[in-house]
């Protein structure tokens, strides 16, 4: 009976991997195995380059994931000083101006220690930056800078670990490109990718925009993610896909009401609840600066409006029988003061 049961099981596991093209192994690893096989494989030899220390130049040096923020900053400090060490040798029969490049240098090395950045909790100048959506709060993030002739290279560390290195290009290297333009410029260099669409809602129709494009590389993902409509520029992000997908576990856990996505394209997509357009303060939601709309203030307790007392009839303000002049006597100052207010209401008022 056990042999048997044992025959179904891998039976069927046979009939799911030819249905959906894959080994037993790629079952075995589950969903994300799934999904990194739906992206098309990225140029190795190019992704080497982007994680080399020097740009183009595996040689020099690789960062690794795993590596603690004081290594990848050594390794930084390498790249400066072979940056700089050109214009030192131009300058030697000038002592003077080789001091100045050297200190300029240091300058350089010294802002890279100072922007390491580990986000516990306390907002900064991050949070509403271009990462801004590469990382959360009080999840064992962290992050160091440094420029580099191409881009602005940002290390993302998990738990002390680098996991991810997100490279924003300087505005030069766009040359004016169009996304989707500047998409195939990165499909001649990486290979052919898979583009990665989102539904927005545009004058009651929805719009299938290009979001991103997606390459995996050999256990990494590889992504082209524009950041054009708040900062005019395009990014490639490479991370190790399995610390990626601890690092959404564990922000699951810490920030349960968080939104997971892309906070910017989640920003421009984003509906009301009741179907109305929310675009229309985008920039206040990603500033931090709420401009409530009409029907989205905040309810408050019911208020009790009091029943009018029963006015008096005629004949009670005319006085009726068994009524004494005393009864009707308030009502006739009440008229008067009526009357008086009236008349200092409209006083100094020119007609």
């Amino acid at each position: 009976m056990r042999t048997s049961r044992t025959l179904l099981v891998a039976s069927v596991a046979s009939m799911l991997g030819a249905l959906l093209g894959l080994n037993g192994s790629a079952l075995a690893k589950g969903k994300r195995k799934v999904r990194d096989d739906a992206a098309p494989a990225a140029s190795a030899s190019e992704v080497n380059k982007l994680k080399a220390v020097r740009l183009g130049d595996p040689k020099a040096g690789t960062f690794k994931w795993g590596m603690k923020p004081d290594e990848v900053e050594k390794l930084v400090d390498v790249q400066i000083e072979k940056k700089y060490q050109a214009r030192i040798d131009q300058a030697k029969q000038d002592p003077g101006k080789q001091t100045r490049i050297r200190e300029e240098m240091m300058r350089e090395i010294s802002n890279v220690k100072k922007s390491y950045t580990k986000f516990e909790g306390s907002k900064t100048g991050w949070d509403v930056s271009i990462i801004g959506p590469e990382f959360e709060q009080n999840t064992g993030e962290a992050v160091v800078v440094t420029k580099e002739d191409m881009w602005t290279r940002y290390f993302f560390f998990f738990e002390d670990g680098l996991y991810k290195m997100f490279l924003a290009f300087n505005k030069d290297a766009l040359d004016g490109k169009s996304f989707q333009d500047f998409g195939k410029s990165m499909e001649d260099k990486y290979g052919h990718a898979k583009e990665v669409y989102r539904d927005e809602k545009h004058k009651g129709s929805i719009v299938h925009a290009l979001d991103h494009y997606e390459w995996s590389a050999n256990g990494d993902r590889l992504k082209l993610v524009d950041r054009s409509e708040f900062y005019g520029v395009y990014c490639l992000v490479l991370f190790d896909n399995d610390a990626q997908h601890r690092l959404a576990e564990r922000r699951k856990v810490v920030n349960p009401e968080t939104s997971h996505g892309d906070s910017l394209v989640e920003a421009v997509t984003a509906k009301d609840d009741n179907g109305r357009d929310a675009n229309d303060n985008i920039v206040d939601r990603l500033t931090g600066r709420e401009v409530k709309k009409p029907g989205d203030e905040e309810k408050h307790a019911d208020i009790v409006v009091p029943s009018p007392v029963k006015a008096p009839s005629a004949a009670e303000v005319n006085g009726r029988s068994g009524s004494s002049s005393s009864d009707s006597a308030p009502a006739k100052d009440t008229s008067k003061k009526k009357a008086a207010s009236k008349k200092s209401d409209l006083d100094g008022l020119e007609l």
